[in-house]
């Protein structure tokens, strides 16, 4: 029986430290120029014009040109934005992301706190219509 709760018990653990490492990140609904990306040095979702999707790090403005941070295996890369090739920005929601990660915590430890509750009852048995 012990080993059986301390698997389960285990499992809860993961399956929590898990969702306590998820996160989120909303963008705002309106696009924005490419000027305001510059400016608000928060991660970007371009959309360009073949309907590619990069999720950016920031947009940078070096020397009149544009570059996009994206985050690779090798680590952080610069790449280059053409302005003709960008169909649209969308600016990282900062309260929105920051409350829909709060929201995957709360609503994460309510789930494993009602799969510990479960477990600690299955075992609980209160003899009621016994012997009957």
């Amino acid at each position: 029986m012990n080993v059986m709760c301390l698997k389960n018990k285990s499992i809860c653990l993961l399956v929590t430290f898990a969702l306590l490492l998820q996160s989120c990140v909303v963008y705002k609904k309106t696009p924005s120029t490419i000027n305001e990306a510059v400016d608000s040095k928060a991660k970007v979702l371009v959309v360009k014009t073949n309907d590619e999707k990069l999720k950016l790090i920031k947009i940078e403005k070096i020397d009149g040109n544009y570059f996009g941070e994206i985050k690779t295996k090798k680590g952080i890369e610069k790449i280059p934005l053409s302005e003709n090739d960008i169909k649209s920005i969308r600016i990282k929601n900062k309260s929105a992301s920051t409350l829909g990660n709060v929201f995957i915590v709360i609503g994460s430890l309510g789930v494993v706190f009602i799969v510990i509750v479960a477990i600690e009852l299955q075992d609980f048995n209160v003899g009621l219509g016994e012997g009957l």
